[in-house]
């Protein structure tokens, strides 16, 4: 099973002593004073017998300085528990080593450490040698605890209620960024809570601005704003006005749930494993076929010049049916040239909703023509939208037969007009009757009942 700690592991070539912080909150718990970074080249076994055999005789100041930092590094585990008790035992007459442990313990947060009884015993010890800043929080949050309860600390941040500085603190090194394992903890404890509550609309709204508070979503954190965000409201009706704010968000950092799952971040057992990986990924496709199909009527409606426009309703109301009982499981638009120029011009203004959203070039027809391709079960489902036949292409169809293929990015008029069974294309009348063939085709297509 994996564990919090393995999910961003730290590497001893990675270590640095910095001088700065990242953000002017963090300056004093960091003990930093300028922006450099100075690397430690020795090698663990080096400074271990540098420590242990010479009195660190042959470390350098910025080496002796660092050594709070390297307690908990699993590079020194074969030298434990005599590392650590020499380091704290003979190192730690200024403050600053303390500042520098307590930094170190957020960092490589790992109770499962065989130091860390060691470490959390020398800092509850050494408190009061801590900042203010820093004593406060540890009187407010388990971070010294042998066994940490994270639950009211993640509910507080999600809920805003936990005070900036100490967001600062212990959580976050910059607007959605973060470096510590204790910080992991903190947002799988969110994470577990939102997929497992009725989370609220603040609360959703509270943690995307945590996680994704510019348009691209910090690698530190991609996982937990995939996770969170999605199941936190994947019971939620798809066109909810909170589920088009976090979905548009997603699909502005995250690939096609179909044709690019591979890309998709996987998931630690921790937080389900590649069973809530796959969960996020079928939600994210469902609320993306909701807009596809919306997408297709909003637009049309707009931008068709035709005589049928009251077609539209009945035909929205049709195939949102099917998609609400769960029989819809993909779609895309395909956008003529008048749609196209009249989609961009509206994604700054009202369709904000959908400027993420991937759709298809349609050409060799009329400049106000679209199209849309739908997977209804096994059933490939082609709506234009002037009033054409809607085409349905069931499974033994695709063998023999050139049936249009949805996610590609240009289509031919004469493409999506392909060969198809007499029997399974029904031309739009103006009183809604095609509705009946239609639902006896998939249900005869699909070899159950798909009366509405």
């Amino acid at each position: 099973m994996t564990n919090i700690v393995d999910l961003f592991p730290t590497r001893f070539s990675n270590i640095a002593v910095r001088k700065k912080a990242l953000c002017a909150s963090r300056a004093e718990s960091l003990d930093a004073e300028s922006q450099e970074f100075t690397k430690i080249e020795k090698s663990p076994e080096e400074i271990a017998y540098a420590v242990l055999n010479h009195e660190g005789a042959t470390l350098k100041s910025f080496e002796r300085r660092a050594l709070p930092n390297l307690i908990l590094q699993s590079a020194f585990d074969i030298y434990q528990p005599k590392f650590a008790e020499t380091v704290i035992s003979k190192y730690s007459v200024r403050r600053s080593f303390w500042r520098r442990l307590f930094n170190s313990w957020l960092l490589e947060f790992n109770l499962s450490s065989s130091v860390a009884p060691l470490v959390l015993k020398a800092l509850n010890k050494n408190k009061f040698l801590l900042p203010d800043n820093v004593k406060a929080v540890c009187e407010k949050y388990p971070i010294l605890s042998n066994k940490p309860r994270f639950e009211n600390m993640a509910i507080a941040l999600i809920s805003g209620k936990m005070p900036l500085a100490d967001q600062q603190t212990l959580i976050f090194t910059g607007p959605g960024v973060v470096t510590s394992k204790y910080a992991q903890a903190v947002l799988i404890e969110c994470v577990s809570y939102l997929r497992s509550q009725n989370a609220t609309d603040e609360q959703l709204l509270t943690f995307k601005k945590l996680v994704a508070p510019a348009k691209n979503i910090d690698p530190s954190v991609k996982l937990f704003a995939m996770v969170g965000l999605i199941l936190g409201a994947t019971e939620r009706n798809s066109a909810d006005a909170t589920v088009k704010e976090i979905s548009t968000v997603i699909e502005e950092n995250f690939d096609d749930p179909v044709t690019k799952k591979a890309t998709w971040p996987s998931v630690p057992d921790s937080l389900g494993g590649n069973t809530t990986r796959q969960q996020c990924l079928d939600t994210v496709q469902r609320w993306r076929v909701f807009r596809s199909i919306t997408l297709f009527f909003d637009i049309i409606e707009q931008v068709v010049d035709s005589e049928h426009k009251h077609h539209f309703p009945t035909r929205r109301e049709f195939w949102l049916n099917y998609f609400n009982r769960g029989d819809v499981k993909d779609a895309w638009v395909i956008l003529g040239t008048k749609a196209q120029e009249k989609l961009i011009s509206l994604r700054t203004t009202q369709m904000e909703e959908f400027k993420s959203l991937q759709w298809a070039k349609l050409s060799g027809g009329p400049s106000d023509q679209c199209a849309l391709l739908m997977k209804v079960g096994d059933i490939t489902v082609m709506e234009f939208s002037h009033s054409g036949r809607v085409r349905m292409w069931g499974a033994a169809d695709h063998q023999r037969l050139s049936v249009p293929r949805l996610h590609r990015p240009r289509y031919d008029a004469s493409e999506l007009r392909a060969e198809c069974p007499e029997n399974q294309m029904f031309r739009h009348d103006s009183r809604g009757r095609w509705r009946i063939e239609a639902q006896k085709c998939l249900q005869s297509l699909s070899g159950r009942s798909s009366k509405l």
